[in-house]
């Protein structure tokens, strides 16, 4: 059995197949250095914001109906204390919060100026822009209707972040890109892997060299290729870390595990489109269909929970997501590991079904294209165009 399952790879990995090798490891290496190396850094709606009300004043209230009114952000939760709001920026519920603090009116009468921190997630730097200039805007406006002309800055605003306080924009969305350049490259690896048997006609060639059994025959097609682009993944993103935003070793060790997953997963949905077409063109279509736009869906630029109720089901559906999740969950510290080996849990489950899919599929179709092989191999066709068997 191990004498065939490497007689299998030798025969798929090794066959003098430079198009393989440009698919499942140049490519995706070599765009996703260039894209880090070239990086550079519209109005958002409903960014859900979370209130602490500290102060039960006018003031307060005023400016609580302020947030409420403003279509850029969304009161979308009233914590109790500062660690209900915490909690919901790691998961990802809130992207920012306010903290409306003790005696801020009575502050404001005495002309001594308080200030209201704006807590932000630190991650998607663009929503978190737009939603402070906004709570910024709302405070100003409010604190100059409400007290006299005499003081210049009723009420000042502190912006802090909750996570990432150190990491930039450019480094973290690159740090997402180059997983969206692999999302997108393991699927299409594993179309091209799974259905260049059927193209090329040599299921026979490939089913022999695997002693004739079909399960040899995928285990040594689907373990080499996860492997490989695990490999690359890890490495390049180790890569990139050195100069953007470095981890722990158990924080790498968590977010590399969680990368793994999603090649797997990925590399699972690619030969289940094979298994589902038959056909290489048509699973390359279905999956740049459903893996090309996934950066925009998976909540690195746009908080997914502002977007439609169908699309969040796609987004969910995505791997990208969840390893995204994952990835900014180690910008958090400790309390966003959690959070991480929840995704990655996910991640593996996605995995097993798109595996356990393509191989009860890909069962059916090789023993069929192995029979039409055979009966084609024992046909001749003459100069007039008739069949005669050999």
């Amino acid at each position: 059995m191990f004498l065939s399952f490497f007689r299998t790879i030798r025969t798929i990995y090794f066959g003098h197949n430079l198009v393989m090798w440009l698919v499942i490891l140049i490519l995706p290496i070599a765009t996703s250095v260039f894209m880090v190396d070239v990086f550079s850094a519209e109005i958002l709606q409903h960014i859900p914001i979370g209130v602490i009300k500290q102060d039960r004043s006018q003031l307060a209230d005023e400016l609580e109906e302020g947030f409420r009114a403003n279509p850029v952000v969304d009161v979308a939760m009233v914590c109790s204390d500062f660690s209900e709001c915490e909690h919901a920026v790691v998961k990802g519920e809130l992207q920012a919060f306010v903290l409306l603090p003790y005696d801020l009116e009575r502050r404001a009468l005495r002309f001594e100026t308080p200030v209201i921190p704006v807590y932000s997630s630190g991650q998607n730097y663009l929503t978190n822009s737009f939603a402070t200039k906004e709570i910024r805007t709302v405070i100003s406006s409010i604190g100059a209707n409400l007290f006299t002309k005499g003081m210049n800055d009723p009420v000042k605003v502190s912006l802090q972040s909750v996570g990432n306080s150190t990491g930039n924009y450019q480094g973290f969305l690159g740090m997402g890109l180059v997983t969206a350049i692999f999302h997108l490259a393991c699927i299409l690896a594993a179309v091209y892997m799974f259905s260049l048997p059927f193209r090329d006609h040599r299921v026979r060639e490939y089913l022999a060299a695997a002693g004739g059994s079909r399960a040899i025959l995928g285990l040594a097609t689907i373990i080499p290729l996860g492997i490989i682009q695990s490999m690359a993944m890890v490495g390049v993103y180790a890569y990139t870390h050195r100069f953007m935003a470095p981890m722990t070793l158990d924080e790498f060790i968590i977010t590399a595990s969680g990368q793994v997953a999603m090649v797997f997963a990925c590399n699972g949905a690619g030969a289940a489109f094979v298994a589902i077409t038959g056909n290489m063109r048509f699973g390359t279509s279905v999956a740049g269909v459903i893996a090309g736009p996934a950066f925009a869906f998976a909540g690195q630029t746009f908080p997914i929970m502002a977007m439609p109720f169908a699309v969040r089901c796609f987004a969910f559906c995505l791997p990208l997501t969840h390893v995204l999740k994952v990835q900014s969950s180690m910008l958090l510290g400790e309390a966003g590991k959690a959070h991480a080996w929840e995704s990655i849990v996910i991640l593996m489950f996605m995995a097993l079904f798109w595996h356990l899919l393509a191989t009860r599929l890909f069962f059916i179709r090789w023993k069929v294209a192995a029979k039409r092989e055979k009966e084609w191999s024992l046909q001749a066709v003459n100069i007039l165009g008739e069949a005669v068997k050999e």
